[in-house]
């Protein structure tokens, strides 16, 4: 799975690594991007699992407990700290994760490929609440739904 292909923010990889003109420095960029290729599923996965997660927490436990949570604001607040929390995990995981030597160049990547999953999970936070609406049970605020 090409990071180049999934995440539509990052350039790519030969851009990437013509960014780097010491033999040296090129090759260690050449690594990092084959351990992005291999952190992406798990990038991917970290994503679903917060933008259903939390829309699934937003319509269920969430809107069960007592107090008026019905409201769009209450639904966004929801969308946003499940955006928020990807943007964060992905940085982590790549500041983390990934082991280099190299220090320059690559803060840009990581944070366009953390942006580019954060768009992700705000969508599938946003069809998960569609399909909520139209499909579960729930009190909570029902998207395109009177």
């Amino acid at each position: 799975m090409s990071p180049e292909k999934i995440f539509f923010l990052l350039p790519k990889k030969g851009k990437f690594l013509d960014s780097f003109h010491n033999d040296n420095l090129k090759n260690q960029a050449e690594l990092v991007w084959r351990s992005l290729d291999g952190w992406t599923p798990w990038l991917l996965l970290i994503m679903a699992v917060l933008g259903i997660g939390l829309a699934a927490y937003y319509y269920k436990p969430y809107n069960d407990m007592p107090g008026r949570h019905y409201k769009v604001s209450h639904w966004a607040i929801w969308g946003i700290i499940s955006v928020a929390l990807t943007f964060i995990a992905t940085l982590c995981i790549e500041y983390f994760g990934i082991k280099t030597n190299l220090r320059t160049g690559l803060n840009n990547i990581y944070i366009l490929i953390a942006l580019n999953n954060a768009i992700y999970c705000a969508i599938l936070y946003f069809v998960t609440s569609v399909v909520w609406c139209f499909i579960g049970p729930t009190n909570a605020y029902r998207l395109f739904k009177p």
